[in-house]
């Protein structure tokens, strides 16, 4: 189920087109022209970002924290939003900026949707109550509140007159936003690739309030991630070059064999096997999982069946000679989850 919704005001702009898959996971693409302000809110379901262009500022108030926190995010910046936290974001640059975000709206108002209750602006949740009412809780009399709540024309996104300061601070990053780069590889070939998996364990915001995990796969040119599965549901974002994806279903069947390209989006079902092959500029991708630890298992390679399963079993399980296994296993000792191009 696909949502498209725009948002302009003030010479801002900004257009993104939710998708909703399997199990209520969610991926959505976001632009926010340069001196742009996203206006404060707060939404039902959490989400993680990971920005593919440009810079913004974003402020954070995380539930049961009473301090805001004020983050500036670059490209390859990945940022954590639980449901219930109270974010603004800016573009203070001068080029356009593009996140990615990949979320859980299983249990949303509306399964499958975000939903987003802005506190500013004229669809901010306080136009539900009087102005009498806001006034005894502002403190103030209700030509004051009237003021107060009614004076931004805008609707969700806007371009104020003059470029705000905010003053950011990188230990405010801490627990909530982590650079790819810092993240340790999970795995790590030398001229084919890596894998950073991100979890609770270096991004605490991830604790309670989510139930999965962030994967980033970067393979070099021609470099192959081996067939293996995780025991969860992987949506997996496409953010760079292209490549031959195969996945491998119940009984064997073929579940998908295409091409992918930046931009592509696609759900592998737990416990399906999925392999991919880079083309000639390489191949990454974001992907968020089911599972706050996620193992993989790979179905080939050093660590895989193949490799340490009874060798007379495997012999007369697959039906090969033992000439054949070895080669195989010799081959297989060489890599694990992924396998650099020939040189």
């Amino acid at each position: 189920m696909a949502d498209k919704t725009e948002a302009e005001g003030n010479g801002a702009s900004a257009a993104d087109t939710t998708t909703t898959h399997e199990d209520g996971l969610i991926d959505f693409p976001f632009k926010l022209e340069p001196q742009c302000l996203l206006l404060p809110h707060y939404a039902d379901s959490s989400k993680v970002g990971y920005v593919l262009e440009g810079r913004a500022v974003v402020g954070v108030i995380l539930p049961g924290e009473t301090k805001e926190r004020a983050v500036l995010i670059k490209k390859g910046d990945v940022i954590t939003v639980p449901k219930e936290t109270f974010t603004w974001w800016y573009n203070d640059g001068d080029t356009g900026f593009s996140i990615i975000y990949l979320g859980d709206a299983a249990a949303g108002l509306t399964q499958g949707l975000f939903t987003y209750f802005l506190v500013a602006g004229q669809a901010a949740v306080h136009n539900g109550f009087s102005t009498d009412f806001l006034a005894k809780a502002c403190g103030v009399n209700q030509e004051a509140a009237a003021k107060l709540f009614s004076s931004q024309t805008g609707i969700q996104i806007i371009k104020p007159e003059k470029k705000l300061c905010v003053k950011t601070h990188d230990r405010d990053r801490h627990g909530i936003v982590l650079h790819e780069d810092s993240a340790r590889f999970s795995n790590h070939v030398p001229c084919g690739g890596h894998v950073v998996s991100m979890t609770k364990d270096n991004l605490a915001a991830l604790e309670g309030l989510f139930r999965f995990s962030i994967n980033i796969t970067k393979l070099e040119p021609n470099a192959m991630r081996v067939p293996g599965f995780f025991p969860a549901i992987q949506l997996v974002y496409i953010t760079r070059g292209s490549g031959q994806v195969q996945i491998s279903g119940v009984n064997g069947a073929t579940i998908m064999d295409k091409e992918v390209a930046a931009g592509c989006v696609f759900v592998v079902q737990k416990f399906y096997v999925m392999a991919a092959v880079a083309g000639s500029e390489g191949l990454e991708w974001f992907s968020i999982i089911t599972s706050e630890r996620p193992i993989f298992h790979p179905v080939v390679g050093k660590t895989s069946p193949l490799s340490l399963t009874n060798a007379d079993v495997l012999e007369a399980s697959l039906g090969v000679t033992s000439d054949l296994l070895k080669l195989v296993r010799a081959h297989g000792s060489s890599h694990d989850v992924i396998v650099a191009p020939p040189k």
